[in-house]
């Protein structure tokens, strides 16, 4: 007989563990060379011959003995043996910035040419590299790509920059939405050998560059050192590792090589990082097909006193942020069921972690009483989809058994876990209590 003054209550206690487990003129002609300065084929008569290019003819020349480059505030006059050359980037100095929202970034990284360290999973950075053009020969339609590698020359595993719109979890660099617009004009030159930029005018003033294949307008101008800017993120780069990057000219499909004494612009990772929190959800909040009817804390999920027949349903989110390369993986056990006095115990559902059960299933009327967990995973490790219907409910094992995964690196990911119980008129009163123990392992 039922005697309305007999209680039932329960309560589970939770535990957090962290694992980390070109033919010559007639004219003979020699490069003079000394460790600063390079003539080029000086002409050695009045007269040379017939010159050509891809675009430009020659007929003659005439009275070029001497050689050098004349300048006056308006004109540039180069003299000497007369050829052809093309549009010749060289990378110099170069700075990181963290304010990528910002158009003219303010926030550095870390000081001029020193590559800054711990830059994390999805962190959206900015890169602002000086340019030079040093054949004397501008060019129209110029676009810069970016280029990185673990090898400080390139000599090996170069790679480019993945376009934002084809980024994924192990992409390792991809472009960025930046403030300013990809391939517009940007408004003051950071780097102090950059040429004058102000308000976007200005020899100095280079582009914004959000991808790699999008087609530029831009001219640069012959002799200038330009400034230009990229925007990227971080998606899933190795840990603690040194990476180098370098402009890459699309249109002559050549890498832009370093000036001098210049350095390519590199960067450091930081660490192997995983944060794993366990938080408490109120009352009456709809999650994973219930609205539950208590509220738990990060330790506790009080299910207070049990109406007979009457379910009482409570939940906890589990948040994890890892630069975890293969991503990660909750786990979940009981330290016990919910015991009572003696042998009493509310008896767990029929299903399990395996193969979970609808509630009315697993929760036969012939039981006493009924507890078990839903998450709201809805796809495991292997590609499961055990647990991505609501109405899906396990017992807890004493052994660790899966309730969450990541397949790569994760910002803030969140999983609620479900925990639901039932007396049954024959349940014997008391206080019950149980616990339960979750562990996150992150791969690397």
């Amino acid at each position: 007989m039922y005697e309305p003054s007999r209680t039932h209550k329960a309560t589970i206690a939770i535990l957090a563990i962290v694992l980390f487990c070109a033919a010559a003129p007639s004219v003979s002609a020699d490069d003079a060379a000394s460790a600063h300065f390079m003539t080029r084929g000086t002409t050695a008569d009045d007269f040379g011959g017939v010159a050509t290019s891809a675009s430009f003819s020659s007929v003659d020349a005439a009275g070029q003995f001497s050689t050098g480059e004349s300048t006056s505030t308006d004109y540039l006059v180069d003299s000497g043996s007369m050829y052809f050359d093309t549009f010749a980037p060289e990378s110099e100095n170069w700075r990181w910035y963290d304010d990528e929202t910002d158009e003219t970034p303010t926030v550095d990284l870390a000081p001029e040419n020193v590559a800054p360290t711990g830059v994390n999973d999805l962190d959206a950075i900015k890169l602002r590299v000086a340019i030079r053009e040093t054949a004397g020969i501008g060019a129209d339609g110029v676009k810069f790509a970016l280029q990185y590698s673990t090898s400080s020359d390139f000599s090996s595993g170069v790679y480019d920059v993945a376009e934002e719109s084809d980024c994924v979890a192990t992409s390792t660099w991809c472009y960025a939405d930046g403030a300013g617009a990809d391939n517009g004009i940007i408004t003051t030159a950071l780097l102090p050998d950059s040429d004058p930029c102000v308000a976007s005018v200005g020899d100095g003033c280079g582009t914004h560059n959000e991808s790699g294949i999008s087609t530029s307008s831009f001219e640069q101008t012959a002799n200038s050192v330009t400034e230009y800017e990229f925007t990227i993120e971080e998606s899933d780069a190795s840990p603690n590792t040194v990476y180098f990057f370098r402009p890459y000219d699309v249109i002559d499909s050549s890498a832009a090589p370093i000036s001098g004494t210049s350095t390519y612009p590199s960067l450091a990772t930081g660490g192997t990082t995983l944060t794993f929190e366990i938080g408490g959800i109120s009352t009456s909040t709809a999650t994973a097909g219930v609205t539950t009817s208590i509220t738990t804390s990060s330790s506790d999920v009080p299910f207070g006193s049990l109406l007979i027949s009457t379910p009482v349903t409570g939940a906890q989110r589990l948040t994890v942020s890892t630069n975890a390369s293969q991503g990660y993986e909750i786990y979940a056990y009981q330290q016990q069921g919910l015991i009572g006095e003696g042998v009493a115990e509310i008896t767990p559902v029929s299903g399990t972690n395996a193969s979970p059960t609808g509630w009315s299933a697993g929760c036969a009327a012939t039981s006493t009483g009924c507890y078990g967990y839903h998450t709201d995973e809805s796809v495991l490790a292997g590609g499961s989809t055990r647990f991505a219907a609501d109405d899906t409910y396990a017992q807890f094992s004493s052994t660790p058994e899966e309730v969450a995964y990541s397949a790569g690196p994760a910002d803030n990911r969140e999983t609620d876990m479900v925990y639901k119980v039932e007396a049954g008129a024959q349940q014997a009163a008391g206080d019950y209590s149980g616990g339960v123990v979750y562990i996150v392992v992150p791969t690397f």
